[in-house]
Formats: structure tokens, C-alpha cells, sequence
């Protein structure tokens, strides 16, 4: 999977947290602080080229990055993803409630925290893999 976080620290437990749920991590992105909504867009699409990922997680803890910012991001980048490819999103911090809030209205997946999320991903690309 691609994964795609704001910072070095945040992103290496990331992938040490899909490790330990069973997942296995093809790339990663440091989106770092104060991303907004096209840098977040940007990020997925360019992650998303890789032919090894099968999903993507993207983990932002939010102080300079806000959480609505990255969420429309996401939102954004969903025509251009390749159909049916799998994201969950977890926020955490400033903006992680309103970004939430916009990740259900369009339908997408969250975590509550960060194995959460983990666990959700990983989930969702072994029922992709088997044509779920």
C-alpha cells in the first residue's frame, strides 16, 4: 500500500502500525506541515501511479495541517484514482472533526486512530484482492 503522512516520525510508526496489521507498504509520501487541499490531491494521484499500490492510507495529525484542508484533498483526487482502489483516511488534531465530517458525506472510509486505520486498509485491499 501507499501511504501518506505530514511528517518523518508520524510516517515511520505508520508503516512500523501496517507492519504489525498485516499489511505491506510499497511507498510513502511526507506530505509535511501546512498542506493544503491540492498538495493532499496531488500527493494521492502521484502515489496512486505506483502499479505495487493496492490502496492507500493516508495518517495526518493535524497542528499546522488542517484536517478539512486534507479531507477535500482527498475528495478531490477521487476522480482521478483508479476505480475501486481503496484509501482510508485518519485525522487527528486541528480540523480532524470537520474533516471527518466531509470524508462521510462522500462516502469514504476513516479511522479512529491509527491502527484503526491500519487495520482498516489492510482489510480493504485483501477484499480487493479477492474481488470483494
Amino acid at each position: 500500500m501507499g501511504i501518506i503522512g505530514n511528517g518523518a516520525g508520524l510516517v515511520m510508526t505508520t508503516l512500523d502500525m501496517v507492519a504489525r496489521s498485516g499489511g505491506k507498504p510499497a511507498n510513502f509520501l511526507d506530505i509535511g506541515g501546512g498542506a493544503k487541499a491540492e498538495v493532499m490531491y496531488k500527493s494521492l494521484t502521484f502515489v496512486a501511479r505506483d502499479p505495487q499500490v493496492k490502496g492507500i492510507l493516508v495518517n495526518i495529525f493535524g497542528g499546522i495541517t488542517r484536517g478539512e484542508e486534507v479531507a477535500k484533498g482527498v475528495i478531490m483526487a477521487q476522480a482521478e484514482l483508479p476505480k475501486g482502489l481503496p484509501i482510508v483516511v485518519r485525522l487527528s488534531g486541528t480540523g480532524a472533526e470537520e474533516g471527518r465530517a466531509l470524508l462521510k458525506d462522500a462516502g469514504l472510509d476513516w479511522g479512529k486512530d491509527m491502527r484503526d486505520a491500519s487495520e482498516k486498509i489492510v482489510a480493504a485491499i485483501a477484499r480487493t484482492e479477492k474481488g470483494l
